[in-house]
């Protein structure tokens, strides 16, 4: 059974967990072509470099899905755990969230499966922001998860991209795109009396390189509330 971060089972309990994706989204990118090229200058009707922006965008967004270890795309999942055996009133959470609300009739996109047979609705309560469900009793009073095998199906994601995590992607995006053509082992430029240049040299040069497509500052603190932390 899988814990909140920073917990631990009461007891030793064997267990594995498997996720799936049972509907992949249409697309994992975090920005759009038309906003990654507002934010850079280039006119809307300029399709000169589609291509390499569109380039820029889709590894600036998979990099963000790999930091914060999480999908923030809209997709279905299932999880299976086997041996889901917990705590009195600790809840199981889902490999991603937060769990979609039904927007007609605002439940939550979860069912459950305890032991092969479909669990009624009435007997878990779901937290969908942290993807928390709680085992309850036919009376409502929490219970403790316990099923040999447990299988989860929910929609997790963002429906839309929090602003700030698209402004950290955008900024990625405009950090590769200034990068373009630059070696990454020139550590300054000055042209005066013509041109200067001075650059790293062995063990430096090979760090400046990959200080290049490393995270950049700004980029890792937009994240850090986002990031997901598992034991």
């Amino acid at each position: 059974m899988r814990l909140l971060s920073g917990t631990r089972a009461a007891r030793p309990v064997k267990h594995y967990s498997i996720t799936r994706v049972i509907t992949p989204a249409e697309t994992l990118d975090l920005v759009t072509l038309d906003q990654a090229k507002a934010m850079l200058g280039i006119a809307a009707g300029d399709t000169s470099q589609d291509a390499q922006i569109a380039q820029h965008i889709a590894a600036s967004s998979l990099a963000i899905n790999h930091m914060c270890n999480r999908i923030f795309a809209v997709q279905t999942y299932r999880d299976q755990v086997r041996g889901a055996y917990g705590c009195w009133g600790e809840p199981f959470v889902t490999r991603q969230y937060p769990i979609v609300v039904d927007e007609e009739s605002g439940l939550p996109l979860v069912a459950v499966t305890e032991g092969g047979a479909a669990l009624d609705a009435a007997l878990f309560e779901t937290d969908p922001p942290q993807g928390r469900l709680y085992r309850l009793d036919s009376g409502g009073a929490p219970l403790a998860w316990g099923s040999a095998t447990l299988v989860v199906d929910y929609t997790a994601g963002f429906a839309e991209i929090p602003a700030d995590v698209q402004g950290a992607c955008l900024e990625w995006v405009g950090i590769r795109y200034g990068a373009v053509g630059r070696d990454p082992a020139l550590r300054s430029e000055t042209v005066p009396d013509l041109l200067t240049q001075v650059f790293n040299t062995g063990d430096s040069g090979m760090a400046s390189a990959s200080a290049s497509t490393a995270v950049p500052p700004t980029v890792r603190q937009w994240l850090s509330a986002y990031r997901m932390w598992f034991v």
